[in-house]
């Protein structure tokens, strides 16, 4: 066998072995939400639902997972918004200081979380929004904020800019050009940059630890102090669940735009 051959082999083998690593958790989990054992036992002994129903059960879990779903759809929206004019600018326009502030919108992507997380709750607290609604939007606002930029730049790039001057020459007005011409052709990326919003909102931990209060605590803070004191498979019923709304989420997506689209 050649080097070609050794190495594509050595790459198929790394691939495997990652899908492997990522998929086992999961494979793990989703039998232990089905469980009659009383505690975390692989494999487990037999076949039950009550997991389920003890998750769906406590309101504190069902808060938690309204809470998390509201504050990404919020930090969402936010992030599109403010990542649509920032990627834009940076790629539409050429000016003094733009690769500054690239690095300044893609800074949360290599700066240590924890530090972020330590500098939030400082400039939260002395403006009041530490422990509230709005203190978590803007915290995960800045945590979502680079995937939004990152991915909508990409697709920007993508586009001609004379399809867009076409449409003003042939008299559209910058707004109806906005809304016609230049959304639709970004709309796999507008899917694509939400998608990556909305995970890394739900999912954000660390950022949320620091500044999360009582009575804002969002699923991922919750099902951590519901493991300090359990250690039976609710936690994998959660899970299971999560996995399944994202299976679901993704055959939406398929059904609309394809995949394929959305991430090109």
């Amino acid at each position: 066998m050649n080097s070609s051959g050794n190495g594509r082999m050595i790459l198929n083998t790394y691939v495997v072995a990652v899908m492997v690593f990522l998929l086992l958790p999961i494979v793990i989990i989703v039998p232990l939400a089905f469980s009659s054992d009383a505690s975390m036992a692989f494999p487990p002994s037999g076949f039950s639902l009550k997991w389920f129903e003890a998750a769906l059960s406590r309101p504190e879990f069902l808060d938690a997972f309204y809470l998390s779903t509201r504050l990404a759809v919020v930090t969402t929206a936010i992030s599109l918004s403010i990542g649509g004019l920032a990627a834009y600018a940076l790629v539409r326009f050429r000016f003094r200081g733009r690769a500054l502030c690239e690095a300044l919108f893609l800074s949360p992507l290599i700066i240590p979380t924890v530090v972020i997380a330590i500098a939030l709750t400082m400039i939260l607290g002395q403006m009041g929004l530490l422990r509230n609604f709005w203190g978590l939007v803007i915290a995960h606002t800045i945590m979502t904020l680079p995937y939004a930029v990152r991915v909508l730049a990409a697709s920007l790039s993508e586009i001609d800019r004379d399809v867009e001057e076409a449409a003003l020459v042939l008299g559209a007005t910058p707004a109806r050009m906005l809304f016609h011409v230049l959304l639709p052709l970004l709309r796999p990326g507008i899917l694509a940059a939400s998608i990556f919003a909305l995970i890394i909102s739900f999912d954000e931990f660390t950022v949320t630890l620091f500044v999360a209060g009582p009575g804002y605590y969002t699923l991922p803070i919750e099902i951590f102090n519901y493991v300090e004191f359990y250690s039976d498979p609710t936690i994998a019923a959660i899970s299971t669940l999560l996995v399944a709304l994202s299976c679901v989420a993704i055959a939406i997506i398929e059904r609309i735009v394809g995949i394929r689209n959305v991430f090109k």
